[in-house]
């Protein structure tokens, strides 16, 4: 009885392992998408130019750069944002309509992709809805949102694209945010920031309006010191299970093959007690638990499974030398 109870405990080990993860996971992507789904590398780029924002982007397409973003935040009100993608498909959960696509940011027009609490009104004449950005109506054509992202909720997107008639912002107006593979290279990050009049950096973070603050984010660690503890139990629980069945074969008094049988045995029960109901517990998992990070559930997983496999055949193998040296 006392084994099927610990079976039972390992299955929840695993549930419990499997939903930790998840949360885990959660909580990173709630803090990517307050990001906008901006990498850690994103970087504010500082500059007061009073290039206008067309021009600017006119300015960089003159060369072939690695893929980029730019996202311009309004000085004014941070929850506007003018967004700008070289290469790069970086896309946002969206709640109704569409995300931008690679011809937006091409287009004679601009569009607006906007948070599901955006505090900018819409306006509707038809079934087409428009915000108003200055002096200028902006076709919506999404809504964007996920769970309690506030920072991803509030915010309006608006595409920026080389096509465009000026607009009336310019980069001392707005902050400039830049992400991308041009950040890893030096002659694209070079030109970029020459061609914006860039006269100094610092990584962005998203918690203040101008995005200096640095602010260590809850990316989950206690759900990950959880994981490691939960590893830990499933390993005593192996102790737990493989202890008894220790103890019958060293109080057995059977010899050659008849103990070696009896040994095999033992060694299959513990198997069947522990592995089972890893199995049981993974297959459980993915059916019911939304998992990104599979690969840390597989390494737990395999992990534990490993060690229940070496724990119990060492056991084993560690009670039969015993035996061979008090017999000599």
């Amino acid at each position: 009885m006392k084994k099927i109870i610990s079976s039972i405990i390992i299955f929840i080990v695993v549930l419990l392992a499997g939903t930790a993860i998840s949360k885990s996971d959660s909580i990173k992507y709630s803090n990517t998408m307050n990001r906008l789904g901006m990498s850690e590398d994103a970087t504010v780029l500082e500059t007061n130019s009073k290039k206008n924002l067309v021009t600017a982007i006119k300015d960089l397409n003159e060369k072939k750069l690695s893929s980029y973003q730019l996202i311009f935040f309004d000085k004014s009100n941070s929850d506007i944002g003018y967004i700008y993608n070289y290469k790069k498909n970086g896309k946002l959960p969206i709640t109704s309509g569409r995300y931008f696509s690679k011809s937006d940011f091409s287009s004679q027009i601009p569009f607006a992709v906007q948070g599901k609490s955006s505090e900018i009104e819409e306006y509707k004449p038809q079934s087409q809805s428009y915000i108003k950005v200055g002096k200028r109506y902006i076709s919506v054509i999404g809504n964007m949102g996920f769970g309690n992202s506030d920072l991803l909720n509030d915010q309006t997107l608006i595409s920026l694209s080389p096509n465009q008639q000026k607009s009336n912002k310019s980069l001392k107006n707005v902050i400039t945010v830049l992400d991308g593979k041009a950040l890893s290279s030096k002659e694209n990050y070079s030109f970029i920031k020459k061609t914006l009049h860039v006269k100094g950096s610092h990584k962005y973070s998203p918690q203040t309006d101008d995005f200096s603050a640095v602010k260590v984010e809850n990316n989950g660690e206690i759900y990950k010191v959880g994981i490691v503890l939960l590893f830990i139990l499933s390993i005593a629980i192996e102790f737990y299970i493989l202890v008894p069945l220790k103890y019958d074969l060293s109080r057995s008094h059977l010899t050659g093959d008849l103990k070696n049988n009896y040994r095999n045995g033992l060694l299959l029960r513990y198997l069947l007690y522990t592995l089972v109901p890893y199995l049981a517990g993974y297959l459980m998992v993915n059916w019911k638990i939304v998992i990104i990070s599979h690969t840390t559930f597989n390494i737990f997983m395999i992990g534990s499974i490993v060690v229940a496999v070496v724990i119990g055949l060492y056991q084993i193998f560690f009670v039969k030398r015993t035996e061979r040296f008090n017999e000599s």
